[in-house]
């Protein structure tokens, strides 16, 4: 009859059983994998220091005594092993800390030198420099791989990674890496297949909260055309599909085919709306939508219009003259390595550098110089004793930059430029975000108007040149879910929303087109929000239903208190829980150019797509399995504490990370070309360079043109 288990193995659970004896074990507390015996589970348990296992952090006290306690007392249930380790254990008291290290080791350590006996249980240290030889030999191995594959440093912290160690290491020493044939075709096509079944409670949570159709266009590395489409909601977006549309014209007519097909496909009762730029084939598009299904509207982009608008301003003679003047400061400091190392030495920021971005660069840039640290280093240096040694200040581009930096009506039209756009940028940073933040946009456009409208230390006319480019681009951007959202935000009830004509209107034409011609329908909801607005239902009324933190969170609320209003509550929760741009569009394109590179620029589109799909929705199913279906609710504090230059700075450094990669782009293929001379005989792999295709795309100056759907 073979040995009985002792108490010390329900403490672990087993992974993998040896051929010699020992076991790949897993702690119940802390999920800590380490492989051995019950000497090693004692030891980890009870934190005894010289075993080659780290201690238990998560064991409570209670286990840790009932273990010490079988060993000195040599409970019936423990095996002989357990009885020799019991007499190398002094008694402490039963109030004492057990988990303490010093008194168990010390005490381990006086024994052992007692008796020869337990002095040969040392010869177990061979193993474990054995085992820690090979721990060290396999993090050596990984960062190879690291360094020569040129990965990034912090993918070691992915939790895809550590799933991907945890599960060779289940197999063993036998497993063998798939080939590259079956992670193109076998495994990718198997995981498309479950991250789709994965998603399957994403689509149905669409049946309550709805979700925003948003498409947009660019042109990859080797300029095809290619239609991104993803569908966005309150717990985030997932992508759909791209299409490639090379030789297609982009009409309207086309885009509402392609788009029509998505629809039904996600399910015309799941869609709120359909949101795209303000390109004149997808106006077309949006109203062929509109025409078809009436319950789904077409939105225009918000942060688009905020764009255009900024660009409207920019365009104002006296701004682009200031524009002009401030980019020659960042440039001609930037662009010289040695007066950017001057600079650095008066100033403790850095500027920003001139280059194109998505939203508003310019006026970044404006108020980065305002930035105190930045103006007072400016003025500093310019005057500096160094500056004037330098030979390179008596050139004209030096002598223009000084008198700039040294003109205070300058940087007194800089302090009123950027005065003027902060409301615009603060309207920005709303729309950019990804959530729900349609129940924001309608009181942060008035507000705008609001603020630059009530400026008054800024020339008339020029203030107004301005209101009419903000009139003309918010007149634009009106929805009727704008006003809806608006309405039904219980954080604005107190307001007077009764005297404004365009609301009242934008909220009567949501109704009746959610109704769709169901009058029994259509004047329960005008009932119902009636109740809502005198708050006439008891829910309303109490007091925790008008805490300034839950009105905060409109979805949320509508779904505590909405109990006496459900067809209300209904069409709120739907409304409140879209966006307002098509920003994830814009935010996938670096996914994209992730995936097709100027290396592997002979993809598929129909590979790309898959590629990206995964890439996407993968990190949309980890979000959901760490946080569950939390909402992502958008609030007024979230938008105050956001900082415009901080945003900036990131896709700054994604920038001149691009231009890096652009300068060296030829040095690389020319390497390319050197390593494989030997192999030219063999067949290209789907994702090596196609060097029949021209190589100015390896040089393009952005591998992620945007092109608006326009031929």
């Amino acid at each position: 009859m073979g040995r009985q288990k002792g108490l010390e193995w329900e403490h672990v659970l087993i992974q993998v059983k040896n051929a010699k004896g020992t076991h790949l074990m897993k702690c119940k507390y802390c999920n800590h994998v380490f492989v051995g015996g019950p000497h090693r589970i004692r030891a980890h348990i009870l934190g005894i220091r010289g075993q080659g296992v780290e201690k238990c952090t998560k064991a409570s006290d209670t286990v840790r005594n009932q273990l010490k306690n079988a060993m000195v007392h040599g409970n019936d249930h423990l095996n002989s092993d357990v009885q020799k380790d019991a007499n190398n254990i002094t008694i402490v008291n039963a109030n004492a800390d057990v988990s303490t290290d010093a008194s168990i080791s010390s005490s381990i350590s006086m024994n052992k030198m007692a008796t020869k006996k337990q002095k040969t249980e040392t010869s177990g240290s061979l193993p474990m420099s054995f085992e820690l030889a090979l721990r060290k030999q396999a993090e050596e191995a990984i960062a190879r791989f690291f360094y020569a594959e040129d990965i990034a440093h912090r993918k070691v912290e992915s939790s895809f990674f550590h799933d991907m160690l945890m599960a060779v290491s289940k197999v063993g020493p036998s497993f063998k890496a798939p080939s590259a044939y079956q992670l193109r075709k076998k495994y990718l096509n198997g995981e498309v297949v479950n991250v789709e079944r994965d998603l399957i409670l994403l689509k149905e949570s669409w049946k309550t909260y709805g979700c925003t159709i948003v498409s947009d266009g660019w042109s990859d590395t080797r300029n095809r055309p290619i239609i991104n489409v993803l569908a966005s909601s309150l717990h985030g977006t997932m992508f759909l599909k791209s299409i490639d549309t090379s030789g297609h014209v982009k009409t309207g007519e086309y885009i509402f085919k392609l788009l029509k097909d998505v629809i039904l496909e996600v399910g015309p009762s799941n869609v709120v709306q359909v949101c795209m730029d303000n390109a004149a084939n997808c106006v077309v598009a949006g109203h062929m939508i509109e025409k078809e299904w009436p319950s789904i509207i077409y939105t225009r982009c918000t942060c688009h219009c905020v764009d255009l608008l900024l660009e409207d301003i920019a365009k104002c003679a006296w701004i682009d003259a200031i524009l002009r003047s401030a980019m020659k400061i960042s440039g001609f400091i930037t662009r010289k390595q040695y007066v950017l190392a001057m600079f650095r030495k008066f100033s403790g920021k850095d500027l920003l550098k001139p280059s194109t971005t998505r939203f508003s660069y310019s006026f970044i840039v404006l108020s980065n110089l305002l930035d105190d640290k930045v103006y007072g280093g400016l003025r500093r240096m310019v005057v500096s004793e160094q500056w004037c040694k330098w030979n390179g200040a008596k050139t004209k581009k030096a002598e223009e930059m000084v008198s700039i930096v040294l003109d205070a009506n300058f940087w007194a039209d800089v302090k009123m430029i950027v005065k003027v756009c902060k409301p615009i940028l603060k309207l920005l940073r709303l729309a950019d975000r990804e959530g729900a933040t349609m129940g924001l946009i309608y009181q942060f456009k008035q507000q705008m108007l609001m603020e630059i409208n009530n400026m008054t230390d800024i020339d008339p006319m020029k203030l107004d040149e301005i209101k009419e480019c903000c009139i003309h681009r918010l007149t634009m951007l009106e929805s009727p879910l704008h006003a809806t959202g608006y309405v039904l935000h219980p954080l604005w009830t107190a307001n007077d929303q009764e005297i404004d004509h365009d609301l009242q209107m934008g909220w009567m034409k949501t109704v009746m087109l959610y109704a769709s011609g169901n009058l029994v329908l259509q004047n329960a909801l005008l009932d119902e929000f009636y109740a809502y607005r005198k708050q006439a239902s008891a829910l309303f009324q109490v007091p925790f239903a008008k805490d300034a933190n839950r009105l905060s969170t409109p979805i949320k609320w509508w779904e505590t208190f909405g109990a006496s209003t459900p067809n209300l509550k209904k069409l709120a929760i739907r409304v409140l829980s879209q966006g307002t741009s098509a920003s994830s569009c814009e935010r996938n394109w670096s996914t994209f150019s992730l995936i097709h590179t100027k290396r592997r620029n002979r993809l598929s589109s129909n590979h790309v797509q898959k590629l990206v799909f995964l890439h996407t929705n993968l990190r949309i199913l980890k979000r959901i399995k760490e946080r569950g279906f939390n909402p992502i609710e958008v609030t007024i504090d979230m938008i105050e504490k956001e900082n415009d230059e901080e945003r900036l700075l990131v896709l700054q450094s994604e920038q001149e990370a691009q231009e890096v990669d652009e300068n060296e782009s030829l040095t690389n293929v020319m390497a390319y070309l050197d390593d494989n001379a030997q192999d030219e005989d063999d067949d290209f792999e789907d994702d090596d360079i196609n060097f029949n295709e021209d190589l100015e795309c390896l040089f393009c100056c952005n591998n992620s043109l945007r092109f608006c759907f326009e031929d």
